[in-house]
């Protein structure tokens, strides 16, 4: 008997991703103007992701919301009247990009006035040590938008490695001919510019911030040693030690002002660079091993020939591994190198994504397969970006999906699709189906395995190559027939009734599995709803022959709680309850 699985885990993980899809594309047009551009019958990012990592943007440029948000003092003009809808509908982190680093926060000409006005020496004393700290108003308006939307926030960043903003920073009375400052003072300034800055968040924003870029871009590409170079703390002191210290002060006020939920971070591009990954490797190991240093940010400002291959962002995420307990992906993007590419050079954009989120959906940390929580691009869309000009984001100018954003969320879609269906392929039994059918389903299995394994390139589509294994091993499942033991009348016509079992497991969490037999060919469906009647999936509907099947139910996008799912025809009716406990 041909055991027709139609859809099988596919079907169920389909449905429930699309069921998700539709939500969240319903909501949107409650949420956003009918005018709006940008395209919302597209997959929500953050939706197709929700199980990996968090997909985010950070934003070097102006303020982007909406342009009805309420206006902050000193804010800029929002720069895409549509931009803050298309991050809302596909992000939930962003991060203030270089608006948030030292050079803007201190203030030095307020602190160096404020140490001039001052009386006594005492006064000077405590200024000299006590600069004054403000954020301006593009940092709050983004750190007030992301709030407002439920978003979680990036902090970037703390210190650079030049120590920003500058050579009055390490002088006294913060001129910069004032006399340096001592070791001792100059970290006791250090010490109380990163309170502040842990204070005003508290107190403005208390438990945004998921993560804190504590030191940004401190190792040398070329020899991956500490960079020296334009580095005043080197230049007064001749060490690096403010990186500990830095680390040190952010750990002691994010725990004293109970705001333990940020992770504090290392930040650094080019790290697929051999000598830079070993070099970074050297500077954290004893900053992880103090107990300070909780992840590593990635930057990824790549084009079409870098990184030169998957291979090159594995091996430093393996070198990072043992020295961190998450990684984020930072300031992603690829440059075609023009602002008007051809469709060739698109594709070939688009293939170079796909390979790169190909590596990070397969060390999610959400998924527990790795360590990345989350993926953040740079810009809104190739207009407002760090790289002008070279058409490198996701979106073009006008907020319209280029063939990257499609590879993007195919891969995320298929690999994760693929992986479900591969789990149940390993629970199937060989004995339980026919040779040829099994040695058909094998070879499918073995090379759905591969793709998911492969690593991909610019001329090799891991959409394409994922999506493809899927389609095959969906066919070699729905494909397999079962052997029958017994030879007797009744086994031969099959089941002599409806029958609907219960799930099992049950309580579960993502998936379970439902068994239903159908005892003459005809019309079935089979649906889940929610308490109140309201359809979440359609596991089956349509003409089935009469056998018995199997369908594994994910319930990833479904929140949690008590379901019903009903089997039915033109004359039979089951219901049983199902719960998805997360």
């Amino acid at each position: 008997m041909k055991k027709s699985l139609l859809n099988l885990v596919c079907k169920s993980f389909r449905c429930s991703f699309y069921f998700s899809i539709i939500l969240s594309i319903l909501i949107s047009l409650r949420v956003f103007s009918q005018t709006d551009p940008i395209q919302t019958d597209v997959p929500s990012l953050k939706n197709v992701y929700a199980h990996d990592f968090y997909i985010g943007c950070l934003l070097s440029y102006a303020h982007v919301g909406f342009p009805t948000d309420p206006v902050v003092p000193g804010q800029s003009s929002v720069v895409d009247p549509n931009g803050g809808y298309l991050i809302k509908f596909h992000m939930n982190s962003m991060s203030p990009g270089n608006w948030m680093k030292s050079a803007y926060i201190v203030d030095i000409a307020g602190s160096a006035s404020a140490y001039a006005a001052a009386s006594t020496q005492a006064e000077k004393d405590s200024i000299d040590v006590h600069p004054i700290v403000k954020f301006n108003g593009n940092i709050v308006a983004q750190l007030n938008w992301a709030k407002r939307q439920g978003f979680t926030f990036r902090g970037h960043t703390l210190v650079w490695h030049n120590q920003t903003p500058g050579t009055a920073f390490f002088r006294s009375g913060y001129t910069t001919t004032g006399a340096r400052l001592t070791k001792d003072k100059m970290k006791e300034r250090l010490e109380n510019y990163i309170e502040e800055v842990i204070r005003l968040l508290h107190e403005g924003w208390p438990g945004l911030l998921s993560a804190y870029d504590v030191v940004n871009e401190a190792i040398d590409d070329n020899t991956g040693a500490v960079r020296t170079t334009g580095n005043e703390w080197y230049t007064t002191f001749g060490d690096s030690t403010y990186i500990m210290d830095a680390f040190e002060f952010a750990r002691k006020y994010t725990q004293l002002y109970g705001e333990n939920q940020i992770r504090l971070y290392y930040n650094d591009y080019n790290t697929e660079n051999p000598k830079k990954a070993d070099g970074i490797v050297r500077l954290l190991t004893p900053i992880f091993q103090a107990g300070y240093l909780d992840g590593i940010g990635m930057q990824e400002h790549n084009n079409l020939s870098s990184p030169v291959s998957a291979q090159s962002f594995i091996d430093s995420y393996n070198k990072f591994f043992p020295i961190c307990n998450e990684m984020a992906v930072t300031e992603l993007d690829v440059a075609t190198g023009i602002s008007t590419p051809s469709n060739a050079v698109l594709a070939n954009q688009a293939n170079e994504y796909g390979m790169l989120f190909k590596c990070f959906v397969e060390r999610s940390y959400k998924s527990g397969r790795g360590k990345i929580i989350n993926v953040s691009k740079d810009g809104l869309n190739d207009a407002w970006t760090f790289q002008a000009n070279q058409s490198s984001s996701l979106w073009d100018s006008k907020d319209q999906c280029k063939p990257a954003f499609y590879a993007v969320a195919d891969v995320g879609i298929y690999y994760n699709y693929l992986d479900s269906l591969i789990s149940y392929s390993d629970s199937l039994k060989e004995n339980d189906y026919t040779s040829a059918s099994w040695s058909n389903f094998s070879e499918a299995l073995t090379s759905a395995k591969n793709a998911m394994s492969q690593n991909y390139s610019v001329s090799v589509s891991a959409a394409d190559a994922l999506g493809g294994a899927k389609d095959s091993l969906e066919t070699a499942i729905n494909s397999l027939v079962e052997v029958t033991s017994d030879v007797s009348s009744a086994n031969l016509k099959g089941p002599q009734s409806f029958f609907l079992s219960q799930n099992f497991p049950n309580p579960f969490n993502p998936t379970t599995q439902i068994k239903y037999s159908v005892p003459n060919d005809g019309f079935v469906s089979l649906k889940v709803y929610n308490l109140l009647g309201q359809e979440v999936a359609t596991l089956f509907e349509g003409n089935r022959h009469a056998g018995k099947y199997i369908l594994i139910f994910d319930g990833s996008k479904l929140a949690s709680g008590v379901y019903l799912y009903q089997l039915k025809s033109n004359d039979f009716l089951d219901t049983k309850k199902l719960v998805l406990l997360k």
